[in-house]
């Protein structure tokens, strides 16, 4: 299969099962947020957020372990395959322990008078915390073997674990609500035994589909230090990000309380699902850019990262433009009734989803050549100032909102910090380049959609009108996309796809007529 044609299956399955996961935790978010209410559904969150400032090196680690085993792929060294594997298994255990321990000791300063928790809900703080610190161990441990996964390009199998992992939830949901007692560590313990259910199910099937490639021995120091180096820079990147998100419901406890955290919370799930979209596709491309700069073709490395910034952007868009206009609609629905804030914090946490994606192969692309280290400072860096610039705003009596501001600033300045940096790295990208193949390509589409949707906005009266104005917007946003956003050979990949698709159907089908 071709790349290009590769590229648009894993996107589609990709695609396909994070729209089933989206609604499948819609649901489980309003019943959640029924069964623990405001106060407790924000001191989850902002627990959440203390392990995450810490836990942004899961992510670097993930990323790293994926970059060493798809260039070991595409390079089709099976020796260097199992010693990479063998050194990213060892890095992410002794990180893990390091982790907790260190997440351990830092529980005394947080729940010893930094956050505002309720004297009668402390000790369910720190049972909560205990859960999350499990289920962080067992995230990180486990992440070599679903790096193994996504280099190998098996996203089907990904894709139906973490679609059990949404239904489970949904069924946590369900418990909870008929649960009599302390909702909040119910919750909590049996979300650490979901997290364990799914290391089972990743490193069962990898025992069996990949044995010849795991290998797990007394590791050299030497190997594992050229992995955690790589490692090192890479968490700079993540930091930003974790900070960027995580870092900001620490904040805003500190300043106005568990009410406003809830508002956060619930505005990140209307985010969260939009960015995991955009991130999942990326991922979906991930293996393939590697591969090929693992091949020696970085002009290909090149063209598939900016191809996989715009179609996360489309894909993500197709979601996110009913979500801008219709967003008080969409919660009246969903939740039916929800904090002050909530509508304005999504739109805000949207825009910068969307702004971050549109550069999102290049990180990629970066990691795969390995230059790694002042493309991390800058970019991240960037990321990172959004919160204290908030503090500072906060301090002088601002409003809530005006730190998510700061943020979606924030995170634009990082994101096309990224095509200066990449310029100056690979002679295969000039700004002018990215400027006319994607922002130009991608932006009238996108404000054609946005304003189909904003002008049959008047016509929305109740639940039937909201489905027709948003599969309106997103027909005609679909295919302005396709015409327009698409360069030529991106379009002849999506209709290979579907041909091919049709062709399969028609032959399933012959042997009945």
């Amino acid at each position: 299969m071709r790349a290009t044609n590769r590229v648009v299956v894993n996107t589609v399955i990709q695609y396909s099962r994070l729209v089933i996961s989206a609604l499948i935790s819609l649901v489980s978010v309003r019943l959640i947020l029924g069964a623990l209410g405001e106060d407790d559904y924000g001191l989850y969150d902002v627990i959440a957020g203390v392990i995450g400032l810490i836990g942004f090196i899961s992510s670097s680690l993930s990323m790293t372990s994926t970059r060493f085993l798809s260039i070991s792929l595409g390079k089709n060294d099976e020796e260097g395959t199992r010693n990479a594997f063998n050194s990213c298994f060892w890095m992410h255990l002794l990180m893990a322990a390091g982790l907790v321990l260190v997440l351990e000791l830092v529980s005394f300063y947080v729940f010893d008078g930094y956050l505002k928790i309720l004297p009668d809900r402390l000790q369910t703080a720190k049972w909560i915390y205990q859960c999350m610190l499990v289920s962080l161990f067992l995230s990180i441990s486990v992440t070599p073997f679903i790096s193994m996964l996504v280099s190998h390009e098996n996203f089907v199998y990904v894709s139906l674990v973490y679609i059990v992992d949404a239904v489970c939830k949904l069924g946590i949901a369900i418990v909870i609500t008929k649960y009599s007692h302390d909702r909040l560590l119910l919750y909590g313990i049996l979300m650490m035994l979901i997290t364990f259910l799914n290391v089972l199910c990743f490193v069962v099937y990898c025992m069996i589909k990949y044995r010849r490639l795991l290998r797990v021995k007394v590791v050299a120091l030497r190997e594992l230090g050229g992995v955690s180096g790589f490692a090192g820079w890479t968490m700079l990147d993540a930091l930003g990000a974790t900070l960027s998100r995580q870092g900001y419901a620490v904040l805003l406890n500190r300043f106005f309380g568990t009410t406003v955290n809830a508002v956060f919370a619930l505005a990140r799930q209307v985010e969260t699902p939009v960015y995991t979209i955009s991130a999942s596709i990326i991922d979906s491309m991930k293996p393939q850019i590697m591969k090929s700069y693992g091949a020696g073709d970085e002009r290909k490395m090149m063209r598939l990262s900016l191809t996989a910034g715009k179609l996360g952007f489309a894909m993500m868009s197709i979601l996110a433009l009913p979500l801008l206009i219709m967003m008080p609609e969409v919660l009246d629905l969903w939740l039916k009734e929800y904090p002050e804030g909530t509508v304005l914090f999504s739109r805000l946490l949207l825009i910068a989803c969307m702004a971050n994606q549109l550069t999102m192969g290049l990180f990629y692309a970066n990691q795969a050549i390995g230059d790694i280290k002042w493309f991390s400072i800058v970019v991240s860096t960037l990321r990172m100032l959004s919160l204290p610039v908030s503090w500072c705003f906060l301090r002088m009596g601002y409003p809530a909102y005006v730190a998510i501001v700061v943020f979606v600033v924030c995170e634009s300045l990082g994101a096309f910090s990224r095509v200066l940096i990449m310029s100056k790295l690979s002679k295969e990208l000039r700004v002018m380049d990215f400027l006319k193949s994607i922002l130009l390509r991608v932006l009238p589409p996108f404000l054609l959609g946005l304003g189909v949707c904003w002008a049959l906005y008047g016509f929305v009266d109740s639940v039937w009108d909201l489905l027709w104005v948003a599969a309106v917007t997103v027909v005609i946003y679909g295919l302005a996309m396709f015409f327009f956003g698409l360069s030529e050979d991106e379009q002849n990949a999506i209709k290979g796809v579907f041909n091919s698709f049709l062709v399969k159907f028609k032959l399933k089908q012959s042997p009945e007529e």
